[in-house]
């Protein structure tokens, strides 16, 4: 926070009454080598003629010093009043303390008079001002500050503005203020002076009935100056840099020039490499080799800046920032070098942010330049642009008006009650949006209202002779029990920072004030710093020291208060450098002063600091404001500095933005590098002010928390009502409320009460979502009674599958809405309201036995539907369907696109298994007729054409389908098929009907649950979930047969086992369990079920382990009654390598193959030794291992077959031929007989099965290497190759019928063949090849459709594909029946019908 507006407090007393008179001995002189000299009678007689005189003339021409003199010599000033008489001064404003004070004493030196006596100045901590005297110089701010205490300036009967061009907030508010109040002081002079000015428009300015005021030129100088132009390009070989070097060159060339060099550059950073340049530069030349270069510039310690105004000897260049620019006279300057540009201040309109640009100086700005030059001797300015360059650019520098924010301006405008900024008499008017801008911090600060009117606080404000934010701070920090912390903390935001940081021991400052940092705040680090500096003086803690070293009035800085206890201000430390500060001991003015330079503080910034602090105090010492006498907390001071920084906050963007913060109004911030921070600040900090540089920093940061924000700038946040919703748990209708701080996120999110902020929106979201919607937990009756009526229809509507009978939203809306008042919005006010109204006669109905019930918001049938939906009724869409033996619970859903669309079965894991895909297909009768119409569609135009009108014809179909006797019986599409025949007479096969282009809603939608009715699958390929699920299927139905049998180990059990057929029954039970719709069911004979009842008596046989048929009869199907339903079992014989167990399986196919592998191993363990004696004489088994090594290797030498299985295969085909031929035995004297009727034959089996087996793998090998050794018939190989795969696996004695099995070594034989004859003829094999494709391809396609189910008339279909190839490569080979395409064609088209 550089500099703020009225932020240089002057705290003034004048007292005009102890006037003395001038002394006689006075005696003025005018120089008459000055040009304002020769002039001096005509500006007497201007002055004399009227109240305001311009004068202007060039640098050097002496009007500062004489016009003071030249007032003086009129009579004016204290000294020429009569004794007795109340005396005024003559006012002079320097735009500098510097030149304030510089002038001052020229002014007493050339009057002979002590300084202070006739002629003293005034500035901020200085007032070398004795009541006697009679010229007052001091800085514009105090002129203005006095305005305050003494608003017609009375203390004053002339006033000389000089430097009027550099055109300072301060000194464009005094112009258009003294205009206001010469009306009201005809005795008063105004004196307008500067170098450059724009003498017109200060004379229309200051017009009067007389006319514009008069305008004194004084031109000429002591010295001419040369203006030389010398642009330059700048490139990577040539910069500014060296072109100040080539001008330093060009000025010293001639050795006789002897005077100094002052170059003007933009900014600190341009200083230090042009002086690292020019060091390098000069060191090359002997003669200048000894020449200083020294920097000047604002932020210099005042012993660097001391050394440029010291006397030296030999050359020096001064390198200077605009500082040097007016008032300044650098001694022994002779020659300038100009830059061209400079930093200058902006206020950034849109950003809200000043910013330090470089820019192009007018031409004002380089003619004040160039005047720092000829006043010793002949001068010369090189400026580094070219003429046409000084040409264009403006006469003058912006004013600070025109660029700045104008807050202060306004506020004090409005406590003096000079009407609005609008109309007040600015030199020149600011712009409208400078205005709107002023009035928008203010605003921000809480002064003024909507209608920019001062409200309480900003009357409070308007008071206070402060800057706004500074005042604004303090008024918080009053309120919030800061104020002893916020007077330090602002008082040192108002001064240049006390830590010094020379260029030479950076580092070493840097350590220095380490101790001075704090975590999070640098304000905080403030307070440290305060106390540091009145704890190392040591003595007394009771005054603080004061700028002259003597104990000044005890301040709240001084005491040990003034640090703050919190996690992120810790108190402060001891001072460094051994120096004690006990009570008992008070260091000297020169070992403070010492101790501080050891420490990189700035003496005379301390007193500047001091000083303030005191003024701040007076001014609420004033007020009688009390000072808080506990350390204030961390948030309570942070609070106060945040109310009047609101417009400087910023919110760290995410990673990887490079540490960047979002500001106010969308600008984006750095935190400065120099901070004065131990850690990084944190997401949400505040800073002191926003600078813009190379980038935009922000100075003066900390940490802050965002909750803060709402509680300071409530006023200013913007909030926004976000999803507006009803939320059940809550029964209210809540909002998430978004606050923004100019654009920046406070919060997002939070829950607010949408009714306090728009009731009608927020009940009609009440009625929509809680009782519409039904998004509402009650007791009351009513919304329960509504709900479930509306659900009946919906039901209805699913069913149907048309959306048309339920009444749509609206109107069920409207009924609520007609009847409920225009405050219920929520679950509280509702239910307050219906229990009062539920009690009016008119909604009472007598239930009988004394019960009542309202009637109050019941919704009827009629009033919910549109019209009657007939023909739904349970028979056409039952609640539940009998899958496996079981009743499935079913849903129906009139939702496309869904994934239960349509009709869905819950269908328990252990039944899944047994659920048959035929069944499915017919779904429900009341779905008949749609899917009957969709597959009819599938057809080509012919016999579509014949059944039209489709509708008509589909529900003739479906009548006939839904007949009980038909209903769920064989395939759906084998019935529709047939029906599609009969009607149009047509050869219609089953590929016509496309099932696959029937939408989703037409195929059953199967939910697989667990025992506790957790999903555990669901889809509409039933296939696909018994393959994902079938093994836990079979593992939860064997659990449960298990569970069951042991539960009915009793008499008199509910589970039944009984002996069937083996073909015929088991199936013909297993289709019946599927026929829910059908009335007649098998029941088991009387007789049978008795027995099983004894079976079942007995301990379970599913828990032994046998080696011998000593369990009983095993019966064929187990009944297993669960819930008065009744699921069909299948019992098999278990392999268990050394035994064998019962376990009972959901499907009769996997039983019998299981079954057949457990009787085959109870066979072999009845005769061991016959087996033993099989193994070691199977005859060539070693011959025949050597060919059944390469059965099933890969083509990495890996997976070949081995001795050992190849005799276990012999072995078992064995035994399948010996005992297992159909019937097998299903009881113990069965199994007796057939071991003895088998055990004769078992060794002319196996060494039948061995010669087969052998002659097979001959052919084997033979075939091979047949294969292996064609070549170029890369086709006839490779489905040479696959066929030889197809035929030989691994396990193919066991894995091939054994009526197939005899002709392999045909098959085998007539791939050598074929690939003999290729050479011979290779277009007959490839034409052959073709024609075989399409045959195999679809057939092998099908297979695939029935996921590898293969029923006998494909089995057929396969061998007849083996025996084409060998009538179409190997005809010698002869086929046992006539086989072609033609006859597989036909064979095909029965296989599809």
């Amino acid at each position: 926070m550089n500099v703020w507006f009225g932020a240089r407090i002057e705290v003034l007393t004048v007292d005009p009454d102890n006037c003395a008179p001038m002394s006689s001995n006075l005696h003025i002189e005018f120089p008459e080598s000055l040009p304002v000299s020769g002039k001096r009678d005509e500006i007497m007689d201007a002055i004399a003629a009227h109240q305001v005189v311009i004068v202007c003339g060039e640098t050097g021409s002496g009007k500062t010093t004489q016009l003071p003199k030249i007032a003086l010599a009129m009579g004016r000033g204290k000294c020429n009043y009569p004794e007795g008489q109340r005396g005024k001064l003559i006012g002079h404003t320097q735009p500098r303390r510097i030149a304030a004070s510089i002038v001052a004493k020229r002014i007493a030196e050339e009057l002979k008079t002590p300084l202070g006596d006739v002629v003293g100045f005034k500035v901020r901590f200085q007032d070398r001002l004795s009541k006697d005297a009679s010229v007052k110089l001091m800085t514009d701010g105090i002129l203005l500050a006095e305005t305050q205490t003494d608003p017609l300036l009375n203390a004053y009967d002339t006033i000389i503005i000089d430097e009027a061009h550099e055109r300072s907030l301060n000194i464009d508010f005094l112009l258009g203020y003294l205009r206001q109040i010469l009306p009201r002081r005809p005795d008063l002079k105004i004196i307008v002076t500067s170098a450059t000015i724009d003498a017109q428009r200060f004379a229309d300015h200051f017009a009067s009935k007389k006319g514009p005021a008069p305008v004194i030129m004084v031109s000429g100088r002591m010295f001419p100056v040369e203006q030389r132009f010398r642009p330059f390009e700048e490139s990577r070989e040539y910069d500014l840099n060296n072109a100040i070097a080539d001008g330093v060159d060009e000025l010293w060339r001639d050795p006789h020039n002897q005077g100094d060099i002052l170059v003007f550059l933009p900014g600190e950073r341009e200083i230090r490499e042009a002086a690292d340049h020019l060091r390098k530069h000069l060191s090359h030349n002997p003669v200048l080799r000894n020449a200083e270069v020294l920097p000047l510039f604002a932020r210099l310690s005042p012993a660097e800046q001391d050394r440029i105004f010291d006397g030296h000897t030999g050359r020096r260049i001064v390198l200077a920032t605009n500082v040097a620019e007016t008032s300044l006279t650098v001694p022994g300057t002779r020659y300038v070098i100009d830059a061209g540009t400079a930093r200058i201040k902006r206020y950034s309109f849109r950003s809200k942010v000043e910013q330090l640009l470089v820019e192009p100086i007018s031409q004002s700005s380089a003619n004040q330049r160039a005047g720092r030059c000829g006043r010793v001797a002949n001068g010369i300015c090189i400026r580094l642009y070219d003429q046409k360059d000084y040409d264009g650019r403006p006469r003058f520098t912006d004013p600070e008006i025109l660029r700045s924010s104008l807050a202060g301006v306004i506020l004090r405008m409005k406590s003096l009650h000079l009407g609005i900024v609008e109309d007040f008499p600015f030199l020149e008017r600011p712009t409208g949006r400078a205005i709107a801008d002023g009035y928008q911090l203010l605003n921000e600060l809480g002064a003024v209202d909507d209608a920019n009117e001062l409200t309480p606080l900003g009357q409070e404000l308007s008071r206070l002779p402060l800057d706004p934010r500074v005042g604004r701070m303090l008024l918080e920090a009053r309120s919030r029990e800061a104020l002893d912390e916020a007077l330090v903390i602002a008082s040192a935001l108002s001064v240049q920072d006390v830590r010094d940081r020379p260029m030479e021991a950076q580092q070493q400052a840097d350590a220095a004030h380490q101790k001075f940092d704090d975590e999070k705040s640098e304000f905080t680090g403030y307070l440290k710093l305060w106390k540091w500096i009145h704890d190392a003086r040591g003595g007394s803690h009771e005054g603080a020291v004061g700028a002259t070293g003597t104990a000044t009035r005890g301040t709240p800085g001084s005491s040990s208060r003034s640090s703050i206890s919190s996690p992120g201000a810790p108190r402060a430390t001891a001072p460094s450098g051994g120096v004690a500060h006990a009570a008992s001991h008070k260091l000297s003015n020169r070992q403070y002063e010492q101790l501080l330079r050891q420490n990189f503080v700035n003496i005379r910034r301390v007193r500047e600091w001091k000083d303030i602090h005191s003024q701040l105090h007076t001014v609420v010492a004033e007020h009688k404001w009390r000072l808080n006498t506990k350390p204030a907390s961390y948030e309570q001071l942070h609070l106060s500095m945040l109310s009047g920084l609101l417009g400087n906050i910023g919110c760290k963007l995410e990673e990887g933005q490079n540490g960047e913060y979002l500001g106010a109004r969308s600008i984006k911030f750095f935190a400065h590098p120099g901070a004065h921070l131990t850690k990084k600040p944190g997401k949400w900090i505040v800073a002191s002010e926003l600078v813009e540089t190379t980038r935009l920093f922000g100075r003066g940061i900390a940490n802050i928390d965002p909750q803060w924000l709402e509680q300071v700038g409530g006023h200013l946040l913007k909030k926004q009502l976000l999803d507006p919703h009803w939320e059940k748990k809550a029964a209210e209708v809540m909002a998430l409320e978004r606050a923004t701080l100019y654009g920046i996120v406070v919060y997002s999110g939070r829950r607010v009460n949408y009714s306090r902020v728009d009731l009608p929106g927020a009940r009609e979201i009440f009625i929509r979502e809680a009782l519409v919607g039904k998004e509402w937990e009650t007791t009351l009756p009513f919304l329960a009674a509504n709900q479930k009526l509306i659900r009946q229809v919906e039901d209805l509507e699913h069913k149907a599958r048309r959306q048309d009978v339920l009444v749509d939203d609206e109107l069920i809306y409207a009924f609520y809405d007609q009847q409920l008042p225009a405050d219920v919005c929520s679950g509280y006010s509702f239910e307050r309201w219906y229990r009062e109204e539920s009690k009016k006669p008119q909604y009472t109905v007598e239930l009988g036995g004394g019960h009542r019930d309202s009637t109050l918001l019941r919704l009827t049938r009629e009033e919910l539907m549109r019209h009657e939906a007939a023909g739904i009724t349970t028979v056409s869409f039952p609640k539940t369907i009998r899958l496996g033996g079981v009743d499935c619970a079913a849903t129906y859903l009139h939702e496309p696109g869904d994934a239960r669309d349509g009709l869905t079965v819950t269908v328990p894991l252990f039944v899944l298994n047994q659920v048959n895909d035929e069944r499915c297909e017919w779904m429900v009768p009341g779905m008949l007729k749609e899917k009957v119409q969709a597959l009819i569609k599938t057809l080509h135009q012919r016999p579509r054409s014949r059944l039209v009108p489709l509708p008509e014809t589909a529900a003739k179909f479906a009548e006939a389908l839904n007949a009980p006797e038909k209903f769920g019986a064989g395939s759906l599409v084998d019935a529709v098929l047939k029906l599609v025949r009969e009607a149009t007479a047509l050869d219609i096969v089953r590929a016509d009907i496309k099932v696959d282009m029937l939408t989703p809603h037409y195929f059953m939608n199967f939910r697989v649950v667990d025992e506790h009715g957790r999903q555990m699958g669901q889809g509409r390929n039933l296939g696909a979930l018994k393959a994902e699920l079938g093994s836990q299927a079979r593992g939860a139905f064997q659990a449960l047969a298990s569970l069951k049998l042991q539960q009915d180990a009793s008499p008199g059990a509910g589970s039944a086992m009984r002996s069937a057929q083996v073909k015929g029954e088991p199936a013909q039970r297993a289709e019946d369990t599927e026929r829910n719709a059908l009335p007649n069911r098998l029941q088991a004979p009387a007789n049978t079920a008795r027995a099983a009842t004894e079976n079942v008596a007995k301990p379970s046989i599913l828990d032994g382990r046998f080696t011998a048929w000593t369990f009983g009869e095993l019966p064929e199907l187990l009944e297993i009654r669960k819930g008065g339903q009744t699921l069909i079992g299948f019992p098999a014989l278990i392999d268990a390598s050394d035994a064998v167990t019962v376990e009972v399986f959901d499907e009769p196919e996997v039983a019998a193959t299981k079954h057949r592998a457990g009787l085959r191993r109870l066979f072999a363990l009845q005769i061991k030794d016959a087996l033993k004696y099989l193994e070691k004489n199977i005859p060539d088994l070693q011959k025949m291992a050597v060919s059944y090594m390469n059965v099933g290797k890969a083509d990495n030498g890996s997976g070949g077959g081995t001795i050992e299985e190849l005799r276990e295969q012999i072995i078992a085909v064995a035994l399948d031929r010996a005992f297992l031929l159909d019937p097998l035995p299903t009881d113990e004297f069965a199994f007796k007989r057939r071991i003895e009727e088998g055990r004769g034959r078992l060794t002319l089996i196996a060494n039948e099965v061995a010669r087969m087996a052998a002659v097979i793998l001959l052919e084997y090998a033979a075939a091979a290497r047949k294969i292996k050794d064609t070549k170029n018939a890369p086709d006839a190989t490779t489905d040479a190759s696959q066929q030889l795969q197809r035929l030989i696996p691994k396990k193919f004695l066991q894995t091939t019928p054994w009526d197939r099995l005899q002709h392999l070594a045909r098959y085998l034989k007539a791939i050598t063949l074929r690939l003999d004859k290729y050479r011979a003829d290779p277009a007959r094999d490839a034409a052959r090849l073709a024609e075989l494709r399409p045959q195999e391809q679809r057939y092998w396609r099908l297979v695939a459709e029935r996921k590898g189910v293969v029923d006998d008339r494909m089995a057929e279909f396969r061998w007849l594909l083996e025996e084409l190839r060998v009538s179409f490569f190997a005809q010698e080979l002869r086929t046992p029946q006539p086989v072609s395409v033609k006859r597989l064609d036909k064979a095909w088209s029965q296989l599809q019908s």
